[in-house]
């Protein structure tokens, strides 16, 4: 059962959300391997103001840096595209539980069009690629069921509502 984000998109509550829903699950992004890179997606809406929110992987670590200033952030690769895109994206990721063909970050970007690769080098641009497999994968958990913390058991009383004896 797959369950959308409820934050709206795009939000930093979102990517906030999304990158938690990818890293509930260590074990899957530690197969995925070691990754480094400085990520920024760009939102362009209708009136071309653009809002730029930053991930950062570093090695099996994926943080969500909410809203970047890119001069500030200095990502080594920049996602852009109009925001009717991105929420088609994210809403086939949604209701699927994962990106099906024609809504992958690499099918929406390999021909520059709806999305663009932007880097200040070289290097950043084959990074991007490099660890497409795992961008993919912290995207495609948009569709996945929201991880939730186990509830915590206060102090003195066994799990499970026993009385421990």
């Amino acid at each position: 059962m797959m369950g959308p984000i409820e934050a709206a998109f795009p939000s930093e509550a979102w990517f906030a959300e999304l990158v938690a829903r990818a890293t509930a699950d260590g074990d899957a992004m530690a197969r995925l391997g070691i990754a480094d890179l400085r990520f920024a997606a760009e939102i362009v809406d209708g009136d071309g103001r653009t809002d730029l929110f930053g991930i950062l992987l570093d090695g099996y670590d994926i943080e969500s840096l909410g809203r970047v200033d890119e001069a500030r952030f200095d990502p080594e690769v920049v996602l852009t595209g109009p925001v009717e895109a991105w929420r088609e994206m994210v809403a086939s990721i949604e209701s699927r539980g994962g990106a099906d063909d024609f809504h992958t970050l690499n099918s929406l970007s390999i021909a520059g069009f709806p999305f663009t690769v932007r880097s200040p080098d070289p290097m950043g641009n084959d990074k991007f690629y490099r660890f497409m497999g795992t961008l993919q994968a912290i995207f495609d958990s948009a569709g996945q069921v929201p991880a939730r913390a186990p509830v915590p058991v206060p102090a003195g009383h066994p799990p499970g509502g026993g009385t421990g004896g």
